[in-house]
């Protein structure tokens, strides 16, 4: 990735697969890929990629047989926005002065956070990229890519009557042929937005078969709506926030041996350091995590630092339930500044 245009070339990337449909002036019909919380290709199909394959060829061959009237608005449903300018990931001063070698995609991430931390514009907001269109309540086709399987009950997506079938073809300003496209507009939202609209193709019955229609909806966008599960994301890692502790959840034996139940959350603090979050609410080595803000689901230590992340800004008040010998204990504390010394990445 040293040199690719990221401005240019933009996708999640923290992923496990991405392509990119251009022409010869590299303007981009569609991009593929992306993932989630989930199996590693879950969002992937041979069958999604050859339908956008299909669409970004017949975009292709439409937009060269009409060059000449290919003007903006015309544009506007064939090519992706534009860069207005280029950029690589050797812009970003801390990898260029801290990196040799291959720069992998998701370095690019991790440097991306570290370098805002350390230029002091470092908020929450930067780690929730690409959205899934999940938290509106779209549910997409994955053998299809950008036809909606599903529409959540009481979610934006349902209040603004987006219906199973619908195949999404603009969002924003973005055409869409993918899940990624998909992702990439909302991505690409700017910070305030409290709506979206999304061109839609339905299917219309009438007595000589169905017909397919354009139909705009506009989707209110929630509080939050940007959040979505961090713990697999390799650039976490990156994220400058102090937790001051190491801790693992608990095997069944030892949950047993604790007196604890053989399901819930369970995490021993392995070793502490008196900064951060650690300090903030008075962790000690040896206690066990087993409630936070009263909500006791089981998960790893990964998840469980997404999980506050995704909840808690700094200075918030965190609450931990945690067992410290025989006795059950509540914790609470500011959530500590964001702070890390870290300015180079592995």
């Amino acid at each position: 990735m040293n040199q690719v245009d990221i401005a240019r070339f933009e996708f999640d990337y923290d992923t496990t697969w991405a392509a990119f449909f251009t022409d010869s002036k590299l303007r981009i019909y569609s991009r593929y890929g992306g993932r989630d919380e989930h199996e590693p290709e879950s969002r992937l199909s041979k069958s999604s990629l050859l339908q956008t394959m299909r669409e970004s060829l017949e975009a292709h061959k439409s937009a060269r047989i009409k060059t000449s009237e290919v003007l903006p608005a015309t544009a506007a449903l064939v090519w992706h926005p534009e860069p207005k300018s280029s950029t690589t990931p050797l812009d970003i001063p801390l990898l260029k002065k801290g990196h040799n070698g291959c720069v992998h995609c998701h370095q690019i991430r991790e440097y991306s956070l570290l370098q805002a931390y350390h230029d002091k514009r470092f908020q929450r907001e930067l780690l929730f990229t690409f959205p899934l269109p999940e938290s509106l309540g779209i549910e997409i086709d994955r053998a299809h890519g950008h036809r909606v399987a599903k529409v959540r009950d009481g979610s934006p997506a349902s209040d603004a009557k987006l219906s199973a079938g619908d195949i999404v073809i603009r969002c924003a300003d973005v055409p869409t042929r993918s899940d990624l496209d998909l992702r990439w507009a909302l991505h690409r939202l700017p910070p305030a937005s409290e709506r979206v609209t999304i061109l839609v193709e339905r299917q219309l019955a009438n007595p000589g078969g169905s017909t397919a229609r354009s139909t705009e909806v506009t989707l209110s966008l929630p509080s939050g709506w940007r959040q979505s599960e961090l713990s697999w994301r390799k650039s976490s890692r990156s994220v400058p926030s102090d937790w001051g502790f190491r801790g693992a959840a608990l095997a069944k034996f030892e949950r047993r041996e604790a007196g604890l139940p053989e399901t819930g959350l369970a995490i021993r603090i392995l070793s502490i350091k008196p900064r951060g979050f650690a300090q903030a609410l008075g962790l000690q080595k040896g206690d066990i995590i087993t409630g936070l803000a009263g909500e006791t689901s089981e998960r790893s230590l990964d998840r469980l630092r997404s999980d506050m992340l995704r909840r808690f800004a700094p200075g918030d008040d965190v609450r931990l339930t945690v067992r410290r010998g025989e006795e059950t204990r509540e914790l609470s504390g500011k959530f500590p500044a964001w702070f890390t010394e870290e300015t180079t990445v592995p």
